[in-house]
């Protein structure tokens, strides 16, 4: 059976895609005519896109154009900083850069990140968009991973459906937040399917994670488990994107895992991305939300 035959929906054209093409990270200069048409054409095929916005003007100021370009809605604020200890990190643009007074297990630290999915505390599929811009690269290292869980979720479902249907059990995951100011977490599965077949993923594998190996059928998990963590080494479902100054990568947090490598910086001039979360996906026709109005 083709793993098309197994998913509908919209998600479907994603489970097809080479990451190993190097077209893949071409980006595309959002300022050229067609290309916000291009650029959501691009996200259904490959799950991200990399656009340019080389324009001068404030980080902020770009990334609101995009966004209404694209329909993304305002962007979100995750559950895990709607907390009174938490609302540091509350910001609609969210900096991304070495802080040694800052104790952000992710933001503010030069260190790797293991596969995740943005959104600790929120259901699967509330945060459909993640954009990061960059404002400067780092010195070495620093590249944003990404894997297409969603096609390696098809490629097991092939193979071993018991071990797929674990994936999809509401106790599968527990994500608890490793912030020092709040102890939280948030149970669910690891990928669901909606009524019209689409995709969605929760895919993690980082300390954050505690597998619950009673879910789904017996010994499903452990499988499914040792199975995407040998997917994401394979260059079909895997890439490294490095960002230079004035490009942004958009990506399906519903659809993809990510990552990043570990960076240094040069001396004066930290590495420095902003992040925006959506719960609307990239679109040139109204968004979910305006239809309703």
């Amino acid at each position: 059976m083709h793993r098309n035959d197994l998913v509908e929906g919209d998600s479907v054209q994603q489970l097809q895609a080479d990451f190993s093409d190097p077209r893949c990270a071409q980006p595309v200069d959002f300022a050229e005519h067609g290309a916000p048409n291009q650029v959501v054409n691009i996200l259904e095929e490959r799950g991200f896109a990399v656009v340019t916005m080389a324009e001068p003007g404030p980080p902020d100021a770009k990334l609101t154009a995009l966004a209404q370009t694209l329909r993304l809605g305002d962007p979100y604020i995750p559950a895990l900083y709607r907390y009174a200890e938490t609302q540091d990190y509350s910001a609609s643009f969210s900096d991304i850069r070495s802080d040694t007074k800052d104790q952000h297990p992710g933001f503010s630290t030069t260190a790797g990140q293991a596969w995740h999915v943005d959104g600790l505390l929120d259901a699967i599929g509330d945060i459909r968009t993640t954009v990061l811009y960059c404002v400067r690269a780092a010195h070495r290292g620093g590249e944003t991973l990404l894997f297409n869980s969603l096609a390696a979720f098809a490629e097991l479902r092939e193979r071993d459906s018991a071990a797929a249907e674990a994936l999809l059990s509401p106790r599968a995951l527990n994500r608890r937040s490793t912030l020092p100011a709040i102890d939280m977490s948030n149970t669910g599965p690891v990928f669901s399917v909606d009524e019209a077949g689409t995709l969605a993923t929760r895919y993690t594998d980082n300390d954050t994670c505690t597998w619950n190996f009673s879910a789904g059928p017996p010994g499903g998990l452990r499988r499914a488990l040792a199975f995407f963590r040998k997917a994401s080494d394979n260059p079909r479902y895997r890439l490294a994107v490095r960002l230079a100054a004035g490009e942004a990568l958009i990506f399906r947090n519903d659809r993809l895992s990510h990552g990043r490598r570990p960076y240094e910086d040069s001396p004066g001039a930290r590495r420095h991305l902003i992040r925006a979360l959506y719960a609307e996906a990239p679109s040139c026709r109204p968004s979910r939300l305006s239809a309703r109005h």
